[in-house]
């Protein structure tokens, strides 16, 4: 790159903000009978993350009810409507009727045409945790639909009957209660059926049987015990081993396998296997250090896993076992009353160490193209591994513990930066260094760290009483201004830096008025405030006099009134499938991005169903909807200065829309499909975009791993090249081998422009390293930043703020992991 084209820039690398991802205590795959995949992940502060499997993209965040304890147990369930038969359609099939009798259908177009006869809907959550309740969430507003007490008090582990109408768990009293699900509409989730017999001890697992009306607990008196859902009555009592010190075993978990066998992990290390009909132990295999806490099985019936407290993920497959040493000393009868079951065995395949801390929570989805198995626990990260037929030789990827849309705001004017924690938001005032990037040599001190002439300081600390999780903040751009909002109130706060302090404006509208709000932002001026309610409309608040009068509502994400409860996801399309006339998407969805240009003219909004409005805030009216893209969009920025909506994708495409005049820009139509195959390729998505005053044609992009500088100035050329070229180019980068992408991508040789940084946690300011570009600084990568919580550019273009939590800072405030003492001879 010439030096003319050099972007010179102080960067602060923010490391001072604590922020502790809560560990994960329960997952959950759902891919069948549903439009598209999911996965529920459920955290000890209570938050459900519901993930995208395809693009492991997290759609949206379920805040935790303060003091409701940890989610112990998820759980999902379709919602299936079956199509009423028109008359035409059955004259159509009188009229096939011989046809069909002649041609016999396959399986395969069988299940073609069950499929087709499916309305499909949002498939409902439910969760149970310590409080001692049920609880169904709704995935648009985010809030409990209803919650239901046990009765027995904790709720240690939850299970759904196969057919998806009743629900069993198992409480603190010992007891195994049965609950009917209730229908979509009903005021309550579940109905209260019956409780099993009473035993001594916390039932901790339970699990129903694939096929019979059978559910097995599993309880801390070293005993597994199977009940009928008929009668409710005890059918059977296993006991499990209780170790050398001949203590009660706990058995921490239950599941079956689709052939009927009973798996159960326990506190002496031990997986079981138990046949179905003789209720007998098939092999116990002491695999773990310490207890097992999670299982997970194949739909097969012949793979297992699991994992616990010594963090290994170990697999055990069901392989054939040769009769030819027990047929000698076997009699006719014996041979016919073993067979069955030494036919076949477990062995333990395989096991890999994944994580630092106890595994809490294993799931497994095998349908294309997920094809993983999920794992995680109490070191707050979850590791996919890929292709689990290849298991433990699988590719394994490790997603980031930080959420994906940032926890930080910037106030650019007011060098403020604020940071959401659970019921807390902290202020600091960001440092300043001793003079101007050209006081420190320009381009030519890069890499090098400048003086700082003042550190940043935290200005206040500020506790919510709040009924849930806070679930958005924003900072005014002054920094006159900050507004939290949990999932049913929103609070506005001014702020004052000198002296430092925070005061409530108390005539800000009552929750009547404004409900709780998903997203919050500021306009650039600081003298509106835009909040995208938890009701699915967009609130235009005026905060420049003491009134707080909201001046606009924009309703267009709510859609036409709902006719289904549970049908928020509907119309988003799946894999390039066209979604039936019938399963048209008609209802509200949850905002998940705003927007507002440096102008303050334009706003834009986007939901989970992709839909992307622009409205006008000088005629406070809608002006556009962007076409539906292909993939759900992650973040909306506008350029600097201009009405260009930047529009990122969790494919990690990025186009960039003309608000004004409702198309795609020039640039965006030649090359938002041309960007490297390597960064598309990546699976950590695009967190965020920005560009700045000092290169309005370049745009930031950045994920947890990552910064990314595309110059919209120029074209993004590729260009193929020799074997030569890239061997030369991988030589002449020696550092790619250590940097190489989890998911097995390597990556590129080029970087982004020259950055002069600072490191306040170290009282320093540090200068960016430049490094190689492509395509003549079209497109620019850099890996120097990381793990990455949020991105941004201060007022002139001079400055840019990374905030970064190492994974070791993370390690330190976590509880020490188990460890094996060993000894060498």
């Amino acid at each position: 790159m010439r030096e003319s084209e050099r972007t010179p820039l102080q960067v602060h690398r923010c490391r001072f903000v604590d922020y502790v991802p809560s560990a994960i205590n329960a997952l959950s795959f759902i891919s069948k009978d549903v439009k598209r995949p999911l996965l529920a992940c459920a955290r000890a502060n209570g938050d459900i993350e519901i993930w995208n499997p395809i693009t492991w993209h997290i759609e949206r965040t379920i805040p935790g009810i303060t003091g409701a304890g940890s989610i112990e147990s998820i759980a999902w369930i379709p919602v299936i409507d079956k199509p009423e038969d028109d008359d035409d359609d059955d004259d159509d099939d009188d009229d096939d009727e011989e046809e069909d009798e002649k041609k016999p259908l396959t399986s395969k177009s069988k299940r073609q045409q069950q499929q087709q006869s499916k309305i499909l809907h949002t498939p409902r959550l439910f969760t149970a945790g310590l409080d001692g309740f049920i609880t169904e969430w709704d995935l648009v507003t985010l809030a409990p639909i209803s919650r239901v007490e046990s009765g027995g008090g904790a709720i240690w582990s939850m299970s759904v009957a196969p057919a998806g109408t009743e629900i069993a768990i198992g409480c603190e009293d010992g007891c195994v209660r049965i609950f009917e699900v209730a229908p979509v509409g009903a005021s309550d989730c579940v109905v209260y059926k019956a409780a099993c017999d009473r035993q001594d001890g916390r039932i901790l697992s339970v699990a129903y049987h694939p096929f019979k009306p059978i559910v097995s607990a599993g309880s801390s008196d070293s005993c597994i015990r199977s009940y009928s859902t008929e009668n409710f009555r005890l059918l059977n009592r296993l006991t499990v081993d209780t170790g050398k010190r001949k203590e009660e075993t706990l058995v921490w978990t239950l599941t079956y396998l689709s052939n009927g066998t009973l798996v159960s992990g326990d506190s002496i290390g031990a997986v079981s296997f138990f046949d179905d009909e003789s209720h007998t132990l098939i092999k116990s295999i002491k695999s773990h250090y310490a207890d097992v806490l999670c299982l997970a099985g194949g739909s097969n019936g012949d793979v297992v896993y699991s994992s616990g407290v010594d963090r290994r993920v170990i697999q055990y497959r069901l392989v054939d076992n040769t009769l030819q040493n027990q047929a000698t000393y076997m009699t006719a009868m014996q041979k016919t009353q073993t067979r069955r079951q030494f036919q076949q065995t477990w062995v333990l395949s395989g096991d890999r160490r994944f994580h630092s801390h106890d595994v809490r929570a294993l799931a497994l989805c095998e349908t294309k193209p997920i094809d993983s198995l999920v794992s995680g626990g109490m070191d707050t990260t979850f590791v996919v591994s890929r292709t689990v037929s290849l298991f433990p030789d699988s590719k394994q990827e490790r997603q980031s513990p930080f959420p994906q849309r940032a926890l930080v705001s910037l106030a650019a004017e007011g060098r403020l930066l604020l940071a959401r924690f659970d019921d807390y938001v902290k202020v600091w005032a960001l440092g300043q260094s001793a003079g101007d990037v050209e006081d420190f040599g320009g381009v030519d001190a890069v890499g090098e760290r400048v003086p700082v002439a003042r550190k940043e300081r935290l200005l206040a600390e500020l506790k919510i009483k709040c009924v849930t999780n806070l679930i958005s903040s924003a900072i005014s751009p002054d920094g006159s201004f900050i507004a939290v909002s949990d999932l049913f109130c929103t609070r506005l706060f001014s702020v004052s830096v000198e002296p430092a302090r925070v005061v409530r404006q108390k005539r800000f509208p009552s929750p009547s008025i404004i409900p709780g709000s998903t997203n919050i932002v500021f306009t650039p001026d600081s003298k509106r405030l835009i909040l995208a309610g938890t009701d699915s409309i967009v609130r235009v608040v005026d905060i420049s006099n003491p009134d707080f009068e909201t001046v606009a509502e924009f309703t267009e994400h709510r859609g036409t009134t709902r006719t289904h409860r549970k049908n928020a996801m509907e119309g988003v399309e799946v894999n390039g499938v066209a979604v039936s006339r019938k399963q048209q998407f008609t209802g509200a969805e949850l905002v998940s991005s705003l927007a507002v240009s440096t102008d303050c003219q334009w706003l834009a909004t986007g939901d989970m169903a992709n839909r992307i409005n622009v409205y006008n805030l000088d005629g406070l009216k809608h002006h556009a909807t962007i076409p539906q893209l292909t993939s759900q969009h992650t973040s909306l920025t506008f350029s600097f200065n201009s009405s260009n909506l930047i529009a990122t994708l969790d494919s990690n495409e990025v186009f960039i829309y003309d608000a004004e005049h409702a198309r795609l820009s020039e640039w965006s139509r030649h090359n938002s499909h041309a960007l490297p195959s390597h960064f598309l390729q990546r699976t950590d998505t695009i967190m965020g975009a920005g560009s700045c005053e000092s290169a309005p044609q370049k745009v930031v992009v950045w994920g947890a791993n990552y910064l990314v500088s595309i110059d919209t100035s120029k074209s993004i050329h590729h260009k193929q090249s020799s074997n030569k070229r890239k061997l030369s180019a991988k030589k002449s980068n020696p550092t790619d081998k250590k940097s190489s992408v989890p998911n097995g991508h390597s990556k590129p040789t080029s970087n982004n422009n020259t950055h002069h940084s600072s490191e306040e946690e170290d009282a320093s300011m540090t200068a960016a390293a430049t490094t190689k570009h492509e395509n003549k600084g079209a497109f620019s990568i850099q890996f120097k930043y990381g793990p990455t919580m949020f991105f941004g550019f201060l007022a002139g273009g001079a400055e840019a703020v990374v905030v970064e939590r190492p994974v070791l800072s993370v390690m330190d405030a976590l509880p020490t992991g188990f460890y094996r003492k060993t000894f060498s001879a």
